[in-house]
C-alpha cells in the first residue's frame, strides 16, 4: 500500500462556499487601510479570507459589509450582538 504526500489542507471559497484545496483558493488578509490584500505566501498575519480564483468571488469578497464580517471589524454584525 503505497502513501501520498500526506495530509492536504481544504479551505473554503467565503465567496461561493466551494471546498478546496488550500493551494487553489487564493487568501486574502486585511491591510493597515482596512482593504483585503492578497497574501502571495499564505503565511501573512491576522486573520485570512479565502476565494475562488474566479472574478465573481473575489469581487464578491471585496464588499464592503462581507470583510466587516468575515475580519470581524468593529460595527461588524458580532459587536452589535453582544
Amino acid at each position: 500500500m503505497s502513501r501520498g504526500k500526506g495530509h492536504v489542507p481544504v479551505r473554503t471559497c467565503v465567496s461561493c462556499g466551494a471546498k478546496r484545496n488550500k493551494g487553489d483558493l487564493l487568501r486574502f488578509v486585511l491591510g493597515r487601510d482596512r482593504r483585503p490584500l492578497r497574501d502571495e505566501s499564505g503565511r501573512g498575519n491576522g486573520r485570512g479570507a479565502y476565494a475562488c480564483k474566479e472574478s465573481s468571488c473575489i469581487e464578491a469578497l471585496m464588499n464592503r459589509k462581507r470583510i466587516e464580517t468575515l475580519f470581524r471589524l468593529p460595527g461588524g454584525p458580532r459587536e452589535k450582538a453582544g
